[in-house]
């Protein structure tokens, strides 16, 4: 049988180990008054036990969701049963800052809370142990790779130079919109090929590193006047594909002789002096004539090829 004085002893272990540990622990009642509060949350929080016992988490913390955290707190109480609530959830529970020299570019702690009923020795459940775990290093390095994943997905669908979309992803844009029009063949679509006119003797001129200033200034030309449903990309060389959904014939050409009049109008500053610019665009509908893409593309290429030949330019679908 256990003394009273080893009884003393041990409790006062555990609550040396409770005190030390490198997580936060919180026991608050039903009124969500805190009755245990352990170095990790003073340390961090720069509120001392003596005054955090007593007090409501809410008058503690009052930028914590009142409703949402007494709503999670009554059910651990009334159901009898811990709940878990990852940093993916929400990001933090307590908004300590982050102190951590690897992860300095997280502003707060992320955390992982665990709510656990506490039986007394009735059986009856009054209080609640809220658990808090440092996940700010995992955090941080899983959403450091899910953004670079992201980045690396996004430079895999883009031209490097124009930062327009490049060929791959225009053509999988391509086949997308001319299954679904063969599925229903409501919606009307267009498909506008444009092609800068003499860009060879810009480069011979000026170089190519002028030459590339022209392919990124008309880009930019391109993507500002184009609405954010079209599909914008260059598909080699000085060649650009846009697809405009939902748009007839008729529609696609008076868009692209407004774009071909600022194309002309613009001036491109570079190092090697001012450069004008002009360019020719092919415009094909997608009909039910269309039996592939590729044929839906060449009607397009046809137009651009007549729009040169007939002295450039110009617009001709």
């Amino acid at each position: 049988m256990t003394s009273p004085i080893g009884e003393m002893t041990e409790i006062h272990w555990l609550f040396d180990t409770l005190n030390h540990i490198d997580l936060g622990l919180v026991i608050v009642d039903q009124n969500y008054k805190v009755t245990l509060w352990n170095s990790f949350m003073e340390n961090h929080s720069g509120t001392s036990s003596s005054v955090a016992r007593g007090k409501t988490l809410f008058s503690l913390f009052p930028d914590i969701d009142e409703e949402w955290l007494q709503r999670k707190l009554d059910n651990v109480i009334a159901l009898r049963t811990s709940i878990f609530i990852s940093w993916e959830q929400r990001a933090y529970l307590f908004p300590f800052k982050s102190y951590r020299p690897i992860t300095g570019l997280a502003e707060y702690m992320y955390q992982n809370i665990t709510l656990r009923p506490i039986t007394n020795v009735n059986g009856a459940i009054q209080h609640v142990c809220i658990t808090v775990y440092d996940v700010t290093d995992a955090a941080s390095h899983k959403i450091a790779l899910s953004s670079a994943n992201k980045q690396l997905e996004q430079l895999s669908k883009m031209d490097s130079l124009t930062e327009l979309h490049n060929r791959g992803s225009l053509e999988k844009a391509l086949d997308i919109i001319f299954t679904s029009y063969q599925h229903k063949q409501v919606a009307t679509h267009s498909l506008v090929m444009a092609d800068l006119d003499f860009f060879k003797a810009i480069n011979d001129n000026y170089g190519h590193p002028a030459g590339d200033e022209v392919l990124k200034e008309v880009a930019k030309l391109m993507m500002s006047f184009s609405r954010k449903v079209d599909f914008v990309g260059r598909y080699g060389g000085e060649e650009f594909i846009m697809v405009l959904p939902n748009t007839a014939r008729d529609g696609a050409m008076a868009f692209c002789e407004k774009l071909r009049q600022k194309v002309e109008a613009m001036t491109v500053h570079t190092d090697k002096g001012d450069i004008k610019v002009t360019i020719s665009l092919g415009v094909a509908q997608l009909t039910s004539t269309d039996p592939t893409v590729a044929a839906w593309l060449m009607r397009a290429d046809d137009a651009l090829y007549k729009a040169k030949s007939a002295g450039r330019n110009q617009t001709i679908g």
